[in-house]
């Protein structure tokens, strides 16, 4: 990872030239419930000073946790993708947004046909298999081939903080094969049993499952429950939390 103040990259990402990417840290804070609509454009305004780029349009889906996955092209460029938590594009200036504090954000980058996808996959996305959809679309629409896919995923909770009841690990278990390595007993509180769910493992097996080469899948590895104080995390402050954003764009 390249650790900044504001901000981190993907080292190999980093590496592309004509790929811009990141996600955020605090203070900057994307939510437009603890923010307000001029602070967020101020800080586009920010991160476009930043890369000394200026973004043709930016396009973030209005997110609800379903497995929607939809291709932003030169006929839909207007819409707000709403009840979208995925996009995929291969236009040029055009920067995919997903916001997040504490969900997966997973960026996917075909360098073969050129190709850039943002999905916000939490555990109800994880759960419905939303990063499968967008592999699909890809290469459906593009041709692309899932071993020439580098899938990035961000910093979000890990298993450490990812504390659930049993009806949620009963649905992971209904939906995926062999999960059960990725789960592991907590505490008992309150007479329930609790469990923790590792979804950045779920989600690495599924997209090798895919054909995505194992060393094609980064993972960041942060917690953002674990380091609030730099990240926004909802599972730490609540109601009261801001959002990161993950960002990727072609130049």
């Amino acid at each position: 990872m390249i650790e900044n103040k504001k901000y981190i990259q993907f080292e190999e990402l980093n590496k592309i030239s004509e790929i811009i990417h990141l996600f955020t840290k605090r203070p900057f804070n994307f939510s437009k419930i603890t923010s307000t609509e001029e602070k967020i454009k101020e800080e586009y305004q920010e991160i476009e000073d930043i890369f000394h780029y200026k973004f043709t349009t930016i396009k973030k889906p209005i997110q609800t946790h379903t497995n929607v996955v939809k291709v932003v092209n030169e006929n839909n460029i207007g819409n707000d993708f709403q009840d979208v938590d995925g996009l995929i594009t291969n236009m040029k200036g055009v920067a995919l947004v997903t916001s997040l504090a504490d969900c997966q954000g997973i960026l996917l980058y075909d360098p073969k046909n050129k190709v850039i996808g943002n999905i916000h996959s939490g555990w109800k996305g994880t759960l419905n298999k939303i990063v499968g959809n967008a592999v699909s679309i890809m290469k459906q629409e593009f041709h692309c081939n899932p071993q020439d896919i580098e899938a990035f995923i961000c910093p979000s909770i890990l298993k450490c903080c990812f504390e659930v009841d049993k009806d949620v690990v009963e649905m992971f278990q209904e939906n995926f094969d062999d999960v059960n390595e990725f789960i592991f007993e907590g505490e008992i509180k309150e007479g329930k049993q609790k469990y923790f769910i590792d979804t950045i493992g779920i989600n690495k097996r599924y997209l090798q499952s895919l054909g995505l080469k194992k060393e094609h899948i980064t993972s960041s590895d942060i917690c953002t429950k674990c380091n609030a104080s730099q990240y926004h995390s909802y599972r730490a402050d609540h109601e009261k939390s801001g959002r990161n954003i993950a960002l990727i764009c072609i130049k």
